[in-house]
């Protein structure tokens, strides 16, 4: 019997050792650019054997020419689909490059396959990306041929200009990404479909990176540590992401994150350490090559197609943030709302210091001494009688970020705090166990400006990209858009109606509508209409 479980638990480490092997194919809105554009993309997440995988919850993107990596982006996976959009930075030299998409447990070196490649133009900039541009020579421009492979696409040839018309999507049920956008001639590079993508399946399964099943595994160092002890990771805007982790071999930690969503700053530390360590978090980008690329050509020709690029990109014919819908994304329960009690201060006497308000509004906090610093208590029910109690060893924060040392707070104008929020249950994070939790949350994110003491790493951090699609939305002014329509995530069931609105300036439009059918077979539709 022992032998029987003992090879049970091998076969279930063995397992857990060798993951599958991933292989991540990256679609995009169009495949040329001018420099401050978005690029929307939309991920498909597959095993070794083409099906969508569900092991990963992270994809990692890189914007790599022969001059290395111009822009990183991090989009969250769900059962093998994810979405997102990063910005091509303004001081990007113009050049073709190829858009890399890998997970941690495919790594880098294999994202070659399912990558995608672009064009990008800097009008503003002598930029160029060394030996990959090539100047007074027209290039054929790439246009996309019409298909049905599954699925069709029907909408009129000619529409008006600021005239809204109707897209139909019929065929088989699909999970489809759908562009309409300008076609013209700066489109200079081929890329395989999603049906080509998929037909070099299976694939080798070597071992790959570790599985990065809920998240983002943040990775770091701590130097300087003379004894083990446990490192906690907090991030400004969000109460909810607090992630602890104990210091491994080689003074190594690794926080397991469900995803932060957004640009932020993070805020690393080790609880009850020196003044004298110092923290160090790894970027969780591999650098890929980007392999072989051609050459871009420009030409005068291409004057006029850069000209309305650069309107698009101005300020009237931008797809801002308010037209954009927002898809559904992992939401996390950390501090539970039943929990929870809210001080609102400008429902109270304004005063003027932090110590007053925890004296004069927080009857359930105190402030005691604890070795000669300062630390908050909270009020909670003793769970062997009905009176109340106060405990120590509870989570403070400003801002969702950790602060273990009170003092920090207690030179902060207190006029520049909005609310406070207690949470009177137990919290437990990883291995560590704590009392409750107290929230300071200021107007406007002012805990960045705290001086926090140099044995807190604080750094920036790139973020998972929103998921989101903009479903044709148009602001009032001169219609200029090179998009009109961009859903990375329409589940297809059998006809689906768009309305679409055609821009203020003529030119030829194409559809592309690409994805899976729920057996994973591909399907594919191109189209193409006039605005007039």
């Amino acid at each position: 019997m022992k032998r029987i479980i003992l090879s049970i638990l091998l076969s279930f480490v063995f397992s857990l050792s060798f993951a599958a092997t991933e292989r991540v194919a990256v679609l995009t809105d169009r495949s040329a650019y001018i420099c401050g554009d978005r690029v929307w993309c939309s991920i498909f997440c597959v095993d070794e054997n083409g099906a969508l995988s569900s092991q990963s919850a992270i994809a990692y993107l890189e914007l790599v020419s022969s001059d290395g990596t111009s822009a990183e982006a991090k989009i969250a996976l769900f059962e093998g689909r994810g979405a997102g959009e990063f910005v091509i930075p303004a001081n990007t030299p113009t050049g073709n490059y190829r858009l890399m998409a890998y997970t941690s447990l495919e790594g880098g070196e294999q994202s070659m396959m399912g990558s995608r490649l672009i064009s990008v133009y800097n009008p503003l900039s002598l930029a160029r990306v060394k030996n990959g541009v090539v100047t007074g020579q027209a290039a054929e421009a790439v246009l996309q041929q019409d298909c049905r492979e599954g699925i069709s696409l029907q909408v009129q040839e000619k529409v008006g200009r600021g005239e809204k018309f109707n897209l139909f999507l019929r065929g088989a049920e699909s999970d489809l990404t759908v562009s309409v956008y300008h076609e013209n001639e700066l489109a200079q590079l081929p890329n395989e479909t999603l049906a080509e993508f998929m037909g070099k399946f299976p694939v080798s399964s070597e071992a790959g990176g570790p599985v990065e099943f809920d998240g983002e595994i943040i990775r770091g160092r701590v130097l300087n540590s003379e004894e083990d002890g446990m490192a906690i990771l907090s991030s400004s805007g969000s109460s909810a992401d607090i992630y602890v982790s104990p210091v491994g071999d080689g003074s190594s930690i690794q926080f397991e994150t469900d995803n932060l969503y957004g640009d932020r700053e993070l805020v690393c530390e080790m609880l009850n350490a020196g003044d004298n360590i110092r923290i160090q978090l790894a970027s969780p980008f591999q650098h890929p090559s980007a392999g072989e690329l051609p050459a871009l050509r420009l030409h005068d020709s291409q004057r006029e197609a850069l000209s309305a690029g650069l309107r698009s990109v101005g300020a009237r014919g931008y797809i801002s943030d308010t037209l954009v819908r927002f898809l559904p994304r992992r939401e996390d329960r950390f501090l539970r709302q039943e929990d929870m009690t809210r001080i609102h201060l400008d429902d109270y006497t304004r005063f003027l210091s932090i110590q007053e308000i925890v004296v004069e509004i927080l009857p359930m906090v105190r402030i005691r001494k604890h070795y000669g610093k300062k630390q908050l208590e909270l009020q909670v029910a003793d769970g062997a009688s009905s009176r109340k109690v106060y405990m120590d060893h509870i989570l403070v924060m400003m801002d969702g970020v950790i602060i273990s040392d009170f003092d920090l707070l207690l030179p902060l104008d207190a006029m520049l705090l909005e609310d406070i929020y207690i949470y009177s249950g137990r919290i437990v994070i990883g291995p560590a166990v704590f009392n409750g939790a107290i929230n300071f949350v200021s107007k406007k994110n002012y805990v960045t400006a705290l001086d926090f003491p140099s044995s807190v790493c604080v750094v920036d951090y790139k973020g998972v990209s929103y998921p989101v699609a903009y479903l044709g939305e148009t602001i009032s002014g001169e219609d200029s858009r090179q998009l009109l329509y961009w859903n990375p995530a329409l589940l297809h069931k059998e006809d689906d109606r768009i309305v679409l609105t055609a821009p203020d300036y003529p030119g030829r439009f194409c559809i592309v509508a690409e994805g899976l059918s729920p057996d994973g077979k591909a399907v594919r539709a191109v189209t193409h209409f006039d605005v007039e």
